[in-house]
Parts: C-alpha cells; structure tokens; sequence
C-alpha cells in the first residue's frame, strides 16, 4: 500500500510536529494522541479537503434511548458547530471536515482540530451521563 502525496505530505508534517502518524490506507492515516486514535481522511485529487475522525467514542446497547442518542447529537452539533456526530449502526463517530490551501495549512490546522474533536466527545458524554462509553476525553 502507498500512501497518496497528499497523506504523505501530512505524515512529514505532523512527524515534524511530533505527533504519532502512520498511514493505513492510500487516503488515510492514524494519528494516536492520548490512547486515543484519529483518523485524517484526504483524497489525491482533492488537496484542498480533508476531513478528521474520532471513530467509536460511544457505543450503544439494547438499553440505549435511540432518540436520546440522536438529540444529543444534535444538541452536540449545535454547541460545537465545526463538529460532526455520526450514529452508524451502534457506534457514534465524530468528525470534522476542513477546506485548506493545501497540506501544509492543513497541517497547521490538526493540533487545534483534535482538541476540538476532544471537546465534541466530552461534551457528548457530558449529556448522555454514564454508559457504555468506551474513549476517554
């Protein structure tokens, strides 16, 4: 598996940084921080997108409130507006997607999005009190 330039690019930057980063797709890579793992998403042929992922930061049950879940979703959304809460299947996801001039803004802009996603998962568990929530903030 090659990475695109683009990830690479990424890599090289956020290395310099010191941060954790690997790549594990030709479009993505993993940034671990805190035990927790992050995903950034970018596309060859769309260099000016990129989108950062904290997959899995709760996971629902049978005892879980379906339209609890979803309302505070939103309720996140709209306290953080850059944020995305994603439900798929039991898992609930955060992201946030950025259009940048390029890597090298994109990478500047990564620090501050992972405390912005860390923000969005401490909110979210905030609202829906204890449970099954299986990431840390």
């Amino acid at each position: 598996m090659q990475a695109n330039t683009q990830i690479e690019h990424y890599i090289e930057s956020l290395g310099a940084m010191e941060f954790q980063i690997e790549a594990i797709d030709t479009h993505a890579a993993r940034i671990t921080l805190d035990n927790l793992e992050f995903i950034l998403v970018v596309a060859e042929d769309e260099p000016a997108f990129f989108q950062l992922m904290l997959p899995g930061v709760w996971q629902a049950d049978a005892a879980t409130d379906r339209a609890q879940l979803l309302d505070i979703g939103n309720d996140v959304m709209n306290a953080i507006k850059a944020a995305k809460v994603v439900i798929h299947g039991e898992a609930v996801h955060v992201s946030v997607e950025q259009f940048v001039e390029g890597p090298d803004q994109g990478a500047a802009l990564v620090p501050g999005l992972l405390e912005l996603l860390r923000s969005a998962v401490a909110e979210f568990h905030e609202r829906m009190g204890m449970g099954p929530a299986p990431r840390v903030h």
